[in-house]
């Protein structure tokens, strides 16, 4: 019975060790929020909408993984997906839109669901099409995520 519990308690502290470890590891770069008009998202997001669908309101959190400045994890809230329906997967970095070949580009990859593409400039996010162009909002929103700033 004694060597049980050390056996138990061994595993318990071994367990606990490494996952506090990959908890360290992983490192919030940034939450971003903002306002988009609703029916370009959904389309490439292949989620069914309706026409009375007029803006989404977004939430963004990304991570990075220490040691890795080119990739991490996120959490996208919008367009229904929200709590424990939240958009997870991972980000790479891309290089170069349409009209700047140099940006900085986060691509977020969705299991399931496609990419999703956003210009990085300063703490503002802007959502991309497909190929890479800035995709232009309307009178009331834009296509723009903008960084928290504590």
């Amino acid at each position: 019975m004694k060597q049980k519990f050390i056996f138990t308690g061994i595993t318990c502290f071994v367990f606990l060790f490494c996952f506090s470890q990959q908890a360290s590891e992983q490192f919030l770069i940034g939450k971003y929020f903002g306002r988009t008009p609703c029916q370009e998202l959904a389309k490439q997001l292949q989620h069914a909408t309706t026409a009375e669908c007029i803006k989404i309101k977004w939430s963004l959190e990304l991570y990075g993984i220490k040691g890795d400045i080119h990739s991490g994890k996120f959490i996208l809230e919008g367009l229904g997906y929200r709590g424990q329906n939240a958009l997870e997967g991972q980000w790479n970095i891309l290089r170069g839109t349409v009209a700047d070949p140099g940006a900085i580009v986060y691509e977020l990859v969705i299991p399931g669901k496609g990419n999703l593409l956003l210009q990085k400039l300063d703490d503002v996010l802007f959502f991309l099409d497909e190929q890479k162009n800035l995709l232009v909002g309307n009178y009331d929103f834009s296509y723009a995520l903008n960084r928290e700033v504590r």
